[in-house]
């Protein structure tokens, strides 16, 4: 773990950030290469700015806190994460690590897992750091890796949920006024604004990390979720957060029969639910956060089972708009 507040620590900033297109890794105390995370790096490191894996530029921080060669640090065209397939125990689908291969190393930025017969994303976990400012996001397009077809990718166009919608719930169906409502989002599991530099926020959209969220609850209390969490992390340490879809959402149609909401035929359904597990890095729960992912009920749903429902750390608004929000303990929560 970086040491803080040394004098001569080298701090980077926020134009430095934004400005830079090199992957920031660094050695760690055994030699091994590691991610940096943080925006500052302690006196006598050197970070390695990758822009492929045989193209690098070593910048040493230096006793008067800056570094020896300056940033930020651009390059034509910077290697991108890829998404490879690893074992663990607790995913009910494929398990895949976003990330990088430097030096024979694998640099894990989060990891997700994935429904590949239900074409559904199960969780997404990343570890988050503390950080003193927010870039700006990068514009970048999703990527839809070969566990999605180009159809499944192009299912959350907005016209293409309208006639799903149709399809499933009647002609008649009144979910979605028009062709052009914009009413269900690509929901990130893992945000963008839980990284530092710009390729990390980049490597966030993916259909891999994506559920389908309404997208009032999108930008309602999932959002203020979030940024509550990134105000809580420690400078010292990290949060690890695990963020996915609980069961399928079930509407009634236009003959009052409950039907599951899919965006692709038998594929992608909608969650009913959404949850964010925080846990310390030694791996105690801190928070679950479940949110209902229905803007048409407008009553408060009861809580699930699988929630034992306790004092949430945050005011949320409390309406089908935002998303009706359980906080939970995280001590009996399966996820």
């Amino acid at each position: 773990m970086h040491s803080w507040k040394v004098q001569g620590d080298c701090r980077i900033s926020q134009h430095e950030v934004e400005q830079s297109n090199r992957i920031f890794t660094y050695r760690d105390a055994s030699g091994s290469i590691q991610l940096q995370r943080l925006e500052t790096v302690p006196s006598g490191v050197s970070l390695l700015m990758y822009c492929s894996p045989t193209d690098f530029v070593e910048t040493l921080c230096q006793d008067n806190g800056q570094f020896s060669v300056r940033l930020p640090m651009h390059c034509f065209s910077p290697m991108q994460p890829t998404t490879k397939r690893i074992r663990d125990g607790d995913c009910p689908g494929d398990l895949y690590a976003v990330g990088y291969t430097i030096e024979g190393k694998d640099l894990e930025l989060y990891r997700t897992c994935f429904d590949s017969q239900q074409g559904r994303l199960l969780y997404s976990q990343s570890d988050v750091y503390y950080k003193r400012f927010f870039p700006k996001r990068p514009f970048v397009d999703f990527v839809a890796d070969e566990m999605f077809s180009p159809q499944e990718a192009a299912a959350y166009m907005k016209s293409n949920i309208y006639f799903a919608f149709k399809c499933i719930y009647g002609d008649g169906q009144s979910y979605l006024s028009s062709a052009n409502s914009l009413v269900i989002n690509r929901g990130h599991m893992v945000a963008s604004a839980d990284f530092l530099f710009t390729d990390q926020m980049g490597s966030t959209f993916r259909y891999l990390n994506v559920v389908p969220q309404f997208k009032s609850i999108n930008d309602g209390n999932w959002e203020k979720v979030e940024r509550w969490v990134r105000s809580q992390i420690p400078e010292s340490t990290y949060f690890r957060v695990k963020s996915g879809g609980i069961g399928i959402l079930t509407l009634p149609d236009t003959r009052g029969v409950l039907q599951s909401a899919f965006l692709a035929g038998s594929k992608i359904p909608v969650p009913e639910w959404t949850y964010k597990v925080v846990r310390y890095a030694t791996g105690n729960g801190l928070y679950v956060f479940l949110t209902y992912n229905n803007t048409f009920r407008l009553e408060r749903p009861q809580c699930p089972d699988i929630c034992y429902p306790v004092n949430c750390p945050i005011a949320l608004p409390n309406n089908p708009s935002n998303g009706f929000t359980f906080c939970c303990d995280p001590k009996k929560f399966p996820f």
